[in-house]
């Protein structure tokens, strides 16, 4: 049995009953439901997580003239250092522990001084306490915390039978609502914050942005759309999945880079649609999703279900050639796939094509060596962007076909060839 390795959050029944909701309040129910999650007294929303971050860096060159270093993991989304780096902050990259995908802190600790700005904390492998390690040295340190939210968002850590969500920890916190995100709007971003000043600079600095263009929205409908009836099964084995089989083992960079399109990323300056507000169509959007509570709690159980599972059959096997990354808390690492780290990669996606089994890559790259930066005498996030792969898990996920993919993977390393 094959399944589509990603699952569109975004129901048929929102994007339909969204052409036809009222705006009344519309806004500020919105704003009050994030301020709530994170713990925050303002929240703002934007065309797309990176303007968030656009608006932010720009106001913080503002506030603090005299400080221009930012501090980033250097595996991470490519897009967000070269923001960074058009506005012309100093950047910083810190390595990754390999053990656990989240910063050498000995690295990191050496990394701050008196011109450190901020710290951007992606949210992508890290623990609730990793989270907490962060926010304190920050705090110590006096440096602003940047919280990337983009795929934890309904993640939470239960203290004394409250839920703290992810998003609740940085000094501001972004958000994205894009496609494949658990709340999906099309496009769509925000930030949340307890900074009243930048709440003021940046109101000013949209008020100044045009409306989101008509051709992008109607562009990114037509992809989900697609997506969705590429999710039915049948149309998916007999079609998308022969499509995805041929492009990676024949190495076809045009359909790779379709799907994957972190690959296509270039140094440049920002688009011009990043200087445009949100539309009507993603706030409702958003709004639709936010009061389906049932389902966003469903779906994170289901999600959680499949990673403790996958955790489990994968350490029955004991693997020699695949490495699991530590899962504290399956409620606050719920991720949307499940990650590990393989070795021989390229062949393993190969051989679990043939199984008919997709798998897929995070968009997270060596920005270091992208960017070329500064030099590293050995880099755990060029590791990781050759190691990591993501293994499906959604609703349409059984457990029989995640022993299925298990076995698959046992077998692709148990082979003698492999082993010599």
């Amino acid at each position: 049995m094959k399944y589509f390795r990603i699952n569109i959050y975004l129901k048929i029944k929102h994007y339909l009953f969204s052409f036809f909701l009222k705006e009344e309040n519309l806004k500020k129910k919105l704003e009050n439901s994030f301020k709530k999650n994170s713990k925050k007294k303002y929240f703002l929303f934007t065309s797309q997580l990176r303007v968030a971050f656009l608006i932010l860096l720009k106001y913080l060159k503002f506030k603090f003239p005299k400080k221009n270093e930012i501090i980033f993991s250097s595996f991470n989304l490519a897009e967000m250092v070269n923001i960074s780096k058009n506005l012309n902050y100093k950047i910083k990259f810190c390595d990754l522990n390999y053990d656990n995908g989240f910063f050498n802190i000995k690295d990191l600790k050496k990394k701050i001084n008196k011109n450190t700005i901020a710290v951007v904390l992606t949210n992508m492998f890290n623990s609730y306490e990793d989270t907490i390690f962060i926010r304190n040295l920050c705090k110590q340190k006096r440096i602003i915390l940047i919280e990337d939210n983009a795929i934890f968002f309904d993640n939470y850590k239960i203290i004394k039978n409250k839920k703290i969500y992810s998003g609740s920890f940085g000094t501001y916190s972004l958000y994205s609502f894009n496609i494949m995100k658990n709340i999906s709007a099309l496009y769509g971003g925000g930030i949340s914050t307890n900074d009243v000043y930048f709440n003021d600079f940046a109101l000013k600095e949209i008020s100044k942005y045009s409306n989101f263009p008509n051709s992008l929205i109607i562009k990114q409908s037509m992809t989900y759309l697609i997506l969705k009836v590429l999710s039915i099964t049948f149309l998916y084995k007999t079609l998308f999945f022969k499509i995805i089989k041929y492009a990676h083992l024949k190495n076809n960079l045009f359909l790779l880079k379709v799907f994957y399109p972190s690959l296509k990323f270039t140094q440049k300056k920002f688009p011009s649609y990043y200087f445009t507000k949100i539309s009507d169509i993603s706030k409702k959007l958003v709004y639709l999703q936010l009061q389906d509570l049932n389902s966003r709690a469903l779906n994170h159980k289901l999600r959680k279900t499949k990673n403790i599972y996958y955790q489990q059959e994968l350490q029955k096997k004991c693997i020699k050639g695949i490495k699991l990354l530590p899962i504290r808390d399956f409620n606050f690492q719920n991720l949307i796939d499940f990650p590990i780290l393989v070795k021989d990669k390229k062949n393993l996606n190969k051989f679990l094509l043939n199984y008919g089994i997709e798998t897929r890559t995070v968009y997270y790259r060596n920005c270091n060596k992208i960017f070329n930066i500064q030099k590293l005498q050995s880099s755990n996030a060029e590791k990781y962007e050759n190691e990591i792969i993501c293994l499906p898990n959604h609703r349409k996920i059984s457990k029989e076909y995640i022993d299925c993919i298990v076995d698959a993977i046992s077998n692709f390393y148990s082979r003698k060839t492999f082993l010599k």
